[in-house]
């Protein structure tokens, strides 16, 4: 059963309500400025499905200064999709996804090797969809015994053969250029196959 035009209008109005308390939840002092308004509101679209320059269909790829605000955003995309998919008679949720630290899980493959990063590449087969915040800033090669590797490399590497099951997210200082030299050819070759890559501008708000 197709929706009328005014309901897609209330559905809509309704997002755009639960999107703005996402954002005071996650931040109170989260502002919209001359810097974000635009991309906010892109980044509304691109999670309801409806952004004209962002596809749904790819994660995004953050990458800026220190203090921009990407990690802030990630977290109030992941807030904003787990209450919009939630399902009051289940007291449950099909949306929403977990955010880790690109160090974490270096250190995670340090202390078990390939069994402590699974869940963040094919997941028995089963992947999820996450966000890595701070790639760039793990030590690289990580080593598990004898063995040594570029984690995040690999979990890429990983993720790519799975990106129409699920979306990856990453929050950077990196620029697109240094992308090659931390990771290789192959993945500097797929981001855009990957991402939306999107550059966090502004001062710091920190």
């Amino acid at each position: 059963m197709e929706q009328s035009s005014e309901d897609i209008q209330k559905s809509q109005k309704w997002k755009a309500d639960v999107f703005y308390w996402a954002c005071r939840g996650e931040c109170p002092s989260f502002s919209v400025d001359e810097n974000n308004k635009s991309l906010m509101n892109e980044l509304f679209l691109y999670m309801s499905g409806f952004s004209s320059k962002l596809d749904s269909n790819k994660g995004l790829w953050l990458h800026g200064a220190i203090g921009t605000g990407k990690s802030t955003i990630i977290q109030i995309l992941r807030t904003y999709d787990f209450q919009v998919n939630y399902k009051r008679e289940e007291f449950d949720s099909s949306g929403g996804f977990g955010i880790i630290s690109a160090s974490m899980v270096s250190n995670q493959f340090a202390r078990n090797g390939l069994d402590g990063i699974d869940r963040y590449g094919s997941n028995n087969g089963h992947p999820n969809t996450w966000s890595f915040d701070e790639v760039g800033r793990e030590p690289n090669p990580t080593k598990y015994y004898g063995t040594e590797m570029n984690v995040m490399q690999f979990i890429f590497q990983i993720r790519y053969d799975y990106r129409n099951q699920c979306l990856t997210h990453v929050t950077t200082n990196l620029k697109p250029e240094d992308i090659i030299v931390k990771y290789g050819d192959y993945i500097a070759d797929r981001v855009n196959e990957m991402f939306n890559v999107i550059e966090i501008k502004g001062e710091s708000r920190r």
